[in-house]
């Protein structure tokens, strides 16, 4: 029991990683909006609509996915994805999400 409730805060740990890795990526996409638009290349009406779309879609999308009944398949897929590399996660980790990565490559 004890090494399931390990696991179970370990996979935790890394949907937490993974979400905020990928927030903080999405948050410096629109970050790069700001600077277009202090730069003049863009206008404040699609500043406006580009943090419309990161609140409605964007936020709420990463939201969704990172739920913790979620962090078997999340983890997984952060980590085929290259969010989480395999050192980060562990033998133990990689080992009992080896049937949902095979399943998800």
């Amino acid at each position: 029991m004890k090494v399931e409730k390990e696991l179970r805060r370990r996979l935790l740990d890394l949907t937490e990683l993974a979400y905020e890795r990928e927030l903080s990526h999405e948050l410096a996409e629109l970050e790069a909006e700001f600077g277009r638009w202090r730069s003049g290349e863009t206008n404040a009406f699609d500043v406006s609509q580009a943090i419309h779309e990161f609140h409605q879609v964007v936020a709420r999308d990463l939201f969704s996915r990172y739920r913790p009944e979620n962090a078997e398949i999340v983890v997984a897929q952060a980590i085929i994805r290259g969010i989480i590399s395999n050192d980060e996660a562990g033998l133990a980790v990689m080992q009992h999400l080896a049937g949902h990565m095979r399943t998800l490559e």
